[in-house]
């Protein structure tokens, strides 16, 4: 990644059709350095309870292993967008889950999201996963989505926060353009044929370093480790 990302920036994630949103969605994070952290999903992939076992929230709940934490329940916010109910789960984090009942609004959308970072410690060390700008895509147009992601962004600058913002490529060329020059980092998922063989790989297109941006390839195994090569 070129020496890493640094923690107040945007980071847009600009991936292919088959990038497993899953795999990224695995809360290994770092410890912070004495600060609280947490994060906060804006979720349109998929019902809430389902997000939080895919993303190991509810089985590790905390726990450290390798001067890594896996995000207990307590340190995660989701803004629902998927599902006006949350299923049988939802006493386990009832007061965790902001629910939009007009998820394509983008006023109330940014409206949330300000009222979700208001509710937590200012100096805190905060990371967002937008899931995703492709989704939001269904119900809002581009120039929308261009106008939301600008307001979106300075929220984020505003506290400090690192920002993941999830978009297809392929689908989505004109938005990219139009919201590429509003992020600090822009880092592609892509899929390329070599030698008869599908390979993976992930290439930094934009960064405020001078780094090299040869492509990385890798693969994720059966336990969804990434293994670069």
């Amino acid at each position: 990644m070129g020496g890493g990302i640094l923690s107040n920036s945007v980071v847009l994630i600009a991936h292919q059709t088959g990038f497993r949103q899953t795999d990224f969605v695995n809360w290994k994070l770092p410890v912070s350095s004495g600060k609280e952290f947490f994060v906060i999903l804006v979720d349109y992939t998929m019902p809430v309870e389902d997000l939080y076992y895919t993303s190991g929230i509810l089985e590790f709940k905390g726990e450290v292993k390798n001067d890594r934490v896996f995000i207990s329940i307590d340190r995660v916010r989701v803004i629902n967008c998927f599902s006006s109910e949350v299923g049988n789960e939802k006493y386990l984090f009832d007061d965790k889950v902001y629910t939009l009942d007009e998820p394509f609004n983008t006023d109330k959308l940014f409206s949330v999201m300000r009222t979700a970072r208001e509710s937590l410690p200012e100096n805190a060390w905060v990371v967002w996963v937008f899931l995703s700008l492709t989704d939001l895509a269904i119900g809002v147009s581009e120039p929308e989505i261009a106008k939301f992601f600008r307001r979106a962004s300075r929220l984020h600058k505003q506290y400090g926060d690192l920002a993941f913002y999830l978009l297809n490529m392929d689908a989505h060329t004109k938005l990219l353009a139009m919201i590429s020059q509003l992020v600090d980092v822009i880092i592609n998922f892509k899929i390329v044929e070599t030698e008869e063989k599908l390979r993976n790989y992930i290439q930094v297109v934009k960064s405020p370093f001078p780094i090299d941006t040869k492509r990385l390839y890798y693969d994720v195994n059966t336990k969804g480790d990434i293994i670069y090569y």
